[in-house]
Order: C-alpha cells, then sequence, then structure tokens
C-alpha cells in the first residue's frame, strides 16, 4: 500500500516538469518487502570506520492525514566501513550550454565520434579501469547466480560538497553494496551498473534495487552492480536528494562510489550505467545529463569518466540541476496513468537526451529490444540518434507507479547491450 506522495507539476516552456516526493512501503519504495532488515555485517577492507545508517523512519514529514506510516527501516550499519577516496575536485565548472535545465549539451565527447583507437576519446572500446588485474577485496561475498548474494557492503564519506555551496549536512557516510559475477575474471573489464531504489527503507540498496543480474527475468549475471542505498540524512523525506538541484549531495555520491570501484573492480570506463525507479529514476536522469561526456573545462565531479547511458522507471527530473554535458544514451519506461510520477518529467528527459544526442525529430521505429512482457509497452526507438547512444522510449498503461521489475530487467539488460564492444 502507498502511504504518501506529493506532486508538484509546473510548466517550463512547452514541457511539463513533475517535482514529486513520496514515502510508501511498495509501490515508492520498490522491492520494499524486506523492510527492517539490518545491514550486512560485512567489513570493508579499509580499516577506516564508516559511518553506520540512520535508524529506520516513520512517515516523512509533513505526511497527509491519514497516511499510514512508512515502511519499518533497518537499523544502522554496524559494519566497519571504508571512507573511500575524496572526491576529485576539477578546475572550474560543470560545461554545457545553460540554455536548458537538463539539456544544452557541453563540450564533450560529441555524438557519434570515434575517436580512433583510443578508449579515452572512443566509446565503441574497451577502457579498462585501474582495478584490473587487482584481486578482489578480502571481504568480497561469494556470488550465488540468481540470488542476491554477493552484494558486499562498502561506505564512502561525503564531504558536503554540492554543485553550489558546501553543506556540512550532506557529510555522510554513504552505503552501497557491489556484486560481481560468480566467474568474475580480474582481467576482464565488466560494465557497470549503479542501481538506485524507490523511496523508503535505508540501508536497503542490496534488497530494495532491482535484480538486474537474474537471467530468469532477462538480465544478466555478466556485470558489476553496484546497489546505492538512501542516503541517512534523509534530505528528501526518504527518498535521494532529488530535488536539490545544484544543491544535490548526489554529485559527490556518485564521484565517490566510482572512484572506489573503479580503483578495485575491472570495469569499463566506456560502459558505465545507471538504472533506478521512482526516486532513483529521477537520480538516473541527474546523473545521466551532468556526468554524460567529458567537457572541458573539466567538471567538479568525476572530471575523468563519462556516464555511457542511464535507464529509468517512472522517474523525472526537476529544474534547477545543472547542465549537461554531452551525449548520452537513454532508456525510459513510464506508465501514462502514473498519477504519483507524472509521465511529463520522463518525457522532459527524454527531449534533452536527443537534444544533446543531436537526432532531435528523429523518426522512430518499434525497438526490437522489447521482449517478453516489455513486449507490449509501445517502446520506440529513435532511428537518427548515434549508434554509440541509442535512445528508447517505453509507455505502458494501467500500471500506475508500479516498479515494472519484470519489464525493467529484460529492457535495460537488452538496451545495454546495445552499446556492447
Amino acid at each position: 500500500m502507498r502511504a504518501w506522495s506529493f506532486c508538484l507539476v509546473a510548466g517550463f516552456g512547452v514541457a511539463l516538469v513533475s517535482a514529486c516526493s513520496s514515502n510508501t512501503d511498495d509501490g515508492g519504495g520498490g522491492f520494499v518487502g524486506k523492510a527492517g532488515s539490518s545491514a550486512s555485517s560485512t567489513t570493508a577492507a579499509s580499516s577506516t570506520t564508516g559511518a553506520g545508517g540512520s535508524n529506520g523512519t516513520s512517515v516523512g514529514s509533513g505526511g497527509t492525514a491519514g497516511s499510514t506510516t512508512g515502511a519499518s527501516g533497518s537499523t544502522g550499519g554496524t559494519d566497519t566501513g571504508t571512507a573511500g577516496s575524496p572526491g576529485t575536485s576539477g578546475a572550474g565548472g560543470s560545461g554545457g550550454s545553460s540554455d536548458a535545465t537538463d539539456g544544452g549539451g557541453g563540450s564533450g565527447q560529441p555524438a557519434g565520434d570515434s575517436g580512433g583507437g583510443d578508449p579515452k576519446t572512443n566509446v565503441s572500446l574497451v577502457w579498462k579501469s585501474s582495478g584490473c588485474g587487482k584481486a578482489l577485496p578480502a571481504n568480497q561475498v561469494p556470488t550465488t547466480p540468481g540470488q542476491r548474494t554477493g552484494y558486499t557492503e562498502f561506505h564512502v564519506q561525503q564531504t558536503g560538497a554540492t554543485l553550489a555551496a558546501t553543506d556540512q549536512s550532506k557529510a555522510v557516510s554513504r552505503q552501497f553494496f557491489v556484486r560481481v559475477p560468480a566467474d568474475y575474471d580480474v582481467n576482464k573489464a565488466y560494465r557497470v551498473v549503479y542501481i538506485t531504489q524507490g523511496c523508503g527503507t535505508l540501508n536497503a540498496g542490496r534488497d530494495a534495487t532491482y535484480p538486474l543480474f537474474s537471467e530468469s527475468l532477462g538480465g544478466t549475471e555478466q556485470a558489476v552492480y553496484v546497489a546505492v542505498s538512501l542516503p541517512p540524512n534523509m534530505p528528501n523525506n526518504t527518498c535521494y536528494d532529488n530535488r536539490a538541484g545544484m544543491a544535490s549531495q548526489e554529485w559527490e555520491a556518485f564521484d565517490l562510489f566510482h572512484n572506489f570501484v573503479e580503483s578495485r573492480y575491472c570495469v569499463d570506463n566506456n560502459r558505465i550505467y545507471t538504472a533506478g525507479y521512482s526516486s532513483g529514476g529521477w537520480v538516473s536522469n541527474m546523473w545521466g545529463c551532468y556526468f554524460a561526456g567529458i567537457p572541458t573545462p573539466p567538471r567538479k565531479f568525476l572530471p575523468k569518466w563519462a556516464l555511457r547511458g542511464r535507464a529509468s522507471v517512472t522517474g523525472g527530473i526537476v529544474d534547477g540541476n545543472p547542465p549537461c554535458n554531452g551525449p548520452v544514451a537513454g532508456i525510459w519506461i513510464h506508465d501514462a496513468g502514473d498519477m504519483e510520477n507524472v509521465i511529463a518529467g520522463s518525457i522532459t528527459a527524454l527531449n534533452s537526451a536527443l537534444k544533446m544526442n543531436k537526432c532531435e525529430g528523429s523518426p522512430t521505429i518499434p525497438w526490437t529490444g522489447a521482449t517478453g512482457p516489455l513486449a507490449g509497452a509501445g517502446c520506440k526507438q529513435y532511428t537518427a540518434c548515434p549508434k554509440e547512444y541509442p535512445i528508447v522510449f517505453c509507455t505502458t498503461t494501467g500500471l500506475g507507479h508500479q516498479d515494472q521489475q519484470n519489464r525493467a530487467v529484460p529492457g535495460f539488460k537488452n538496451f545495454f547491450d546495445l552499446m556492447n564492444p
């Protein structure tokens, strides 16, 4: 059952932009069937003590009258976490035009630019991370195919830095979980997918995110998955910090996550993806804009690498985010009747991506990757977009704000496969 949801819908230019905050124990939370489970007791490789998660939250402040309490939160983790490396500070601000909230296009790699034989400039090639050739962290949990086992808990310490002023209330320890294939090869660069959950339970990234590894659902084990928990300071009720725009703590968070993963695991820096549901879908849209391309001058966070693609189910975008920095692939799944996060938000993100990828006004065809339950979702692919940065939009009906796991798992896998080397 849903506890409460708050949405603002406003007109910006032609497109509608929705700003929603929800506190739910199923739809908005997504996969919160294990509310109240404690954080893993796995220790990180570093001896630095990470801050434990906050106690579970009840109903968010300002809940509407008559709403039920949110899902019970899990207790703070008692494990020892690594503080992670500090966020990289680049010279200058974010690149790109400032003519649109989620668009513009910066001075990153042009769409369709092959870049020759250098993986740093040719996204079609494999760009091995600095973690390639290294043994797995000593505490890595063994993976059982098809199950959530293998997710190993880590923490990175945020400094409170944002794209606006530093905010010490956002200097918190961020919990995330890393899962590798059971047959992980230290010399094989895998795609890496950062998966974000819906609003709801803290310390639940491992259990509350899409099981993209599930091959029985149409996913794949052959990837490194990073499941990201909600921030413990609860800057946006029990959601990610997806409504703060330039002052969001999620910009620094992604910088810290990828610097940690890139240096410890063998991943392909040309195949960095993000996928999320509800509030997590908002974060995917945020990251997929700011972290697209490699601009000059370098952006403040994650200046060396670019996010290749974003995937979102029933997400949105809020006014006030930084300009985009280059082309990015994108797939959106959104129900036309979703009243918690209206579809206009995903359409705004779609139009922005078409602009960044220089394929506005592109003709469309039915997307062949829409298999199984996704086949009836009216998925369309924009044919004029560069093959390095495909764009797909799927519209369902009658499902409201559901997480659509049975569509998202195979859909996201097939979409990411479009960018295989």
